[in-house]
């Protein structure tokens, strides 16, 4: 009988001390949030999720931040079995986005009183905190500070003004090994935004010498809306010699207004111009209006150009087959500044033919500036389109990179 007593302590004593271990080495925590990289770049996308939460509720989860006054966003989600909402395959409930997107709080960030950001200075240049909250039943269960390091914060520019042009070179992060790929940046200014400078620092942010042409200044070119040749040349031919840059690899970046330019600068000048990336704009030069200027100059001579953009004639189409090598194009279907811009792009790609390493993006739902750094509320328009938007500048992002990293022996030509 004492035996049996004796054993059966052990037993429950045993009992007892696994208990204590599993409570104080299983247990599970309560609700938190797991973010897959912080501090992380402004084009680093986030793996987000919230650890710990009771299956079968609702939980709201909050972004805000302060960058030239208040930003906020919110989601609310159901809770699954496993108590883990994962914000890249959950579907929102209620939310400023309709699919799983594990950076739609970010993006969808808005002004207290007032729409998306038109200011670069917080979003693209700055850094910023983006504070994370999830809340049940009205409770706070979990916070997380997200903090975002902007291009102007990593990426480091420098003036240049003495080599017959005005611009800024952006020196790429990174510690790349051998000769790199370089982008010369042409800024279209539409609407105010300084696309250019953004995509500048951008391209260096992704590891590769990038040089902006200014639009603005005498000796910039673009200011009246007329781009000269010389000084294009005269850019090429400094960037080209800068340490490091493949002289064999240069690209010309123009978006919107500035894409045509890119394009005419490939075809013009391939032993100086290796690809192009043109989004968001035409695939033939457009003279500058309302008063009919030159859209660019040699010698201070026009170059053909065509006055409008409603009908796309293959006539005005540039010879794109010209390009040696990638050119990336990207359209949208909802764009407002040039409704039919997929037009002009399916009209570039017949005159280019099939080429290896090119990428012709359409993206129905988007917006005209599909072009910005993605994950930010920068120039992004009214929901629903601003997830489209959003979406088509993550793979146009992807695709500029997938021409910037092939090899010259993929290429047909």
């Amino acid at each position: 009988m004492m035996m049996r007593r004796l054993i059966a302590l052990i037993a429950a004593a045993g009992l007892l001390v696994a208990l204590a271990a599993c409570t104080a080495g299983g247990a599970r925590p309560g609700a938190h949030f797991i973010v897959s990289k912080d501090p992380s770049a402004s084009w680093w996308p986030l793996d987000i999720w919230v650890e710990g939460l009771v299956p079968g509720h609702q939980v709201t989860v909050t972004a805000s931040a302060n960058s030239s006054g208040h930003w906020s966003s919110r989601a609310t989600y159901g809770v699954p079995g496993d108590g883990i909402v994962d914000l890249s395959t959950a579907v929102p409930e209620l939310a400023p986005f309709s699919r799983p997107d594990a950076m739609g709080l970010f993006w969808s960030l808005a002004k207290s009183g007032a729409g998306a950001s038109a200011d670069n200075s917080g979003w693209g240049d700055g850094s910023v905190t983006i504070d994370l909250t999830a809340s049940v039943d009205g409770r706070t269960v979990a916070t997380y500070a997200v903090h975002r390091m902007g291009l102007g914060t990593i990426v480091a520019s420098n003036a240049v003004f003495d080599s017959g042009f005005l611009g800024d070179f952006f020196s790429p992060t990174g510690s790349a090994v051998g000769l790199m790929p370089a982008v010369l940046v042409l800024d279209g200014a539409d609407n105010g935004m300084q696309s250019g400078v953004l995509a500048a620092a951008q391209i260096a942010g992704l590891g590769y010498p990038t040089l902006a042409l200014s639009s603005f200044g005498s000796a910039g070119g673009v200011a009246s809306g007329t781009l000269h040749a010389e000084t294009l040349v005269a850019a090429l031919s400094w960037l080209r010699e800068q340490p490091g840059v493949d002289k064999d690899r240069i690209f010309v970046f123009g978006a919107s207004r500035a894409a045509p330019l890119a394009l005419w600068a490939a075809v013009q000048y391939p032993n100086l111009v290796y690809g192009a990336i043109a989004p968001s704009g035409t695939t033939g030069v457009i003279c500058t209006s309302p008063v009919p200027v030159p859209a660019i100059t040699i010698g201070g001579a026009w170059v053909p150009c065509t006055t409008g953009t409603n009908t796309v004639r293959a006539a005005d189409v540039l010879p794109l087959e010209h390009i040696q090598g990638p050119i990336v194009l990207a359209c949208g279907g909802m764009d407002e500044t040039l409704p039919n811009a997929c037009d002009w792009m399916s009209a570039g790609e017949r005159a280019r033919g099939n080429q290896v390493g090119d990428t012709f993006l359409r993206a129905p739902g988007s917006t005209h500036a599909l072009y910005i750094p993605p994950y930010t509320p920068l120039y992004l328009p009214l929901t629903p389109a601003a997830q489209a938007t959003d979406d088509a500048r993550v793979a146009f992002w992807r695709a500029v990179v997938h021409a910037l990293t092939a090899p010259s022996s993929v290429l047909s030509r």
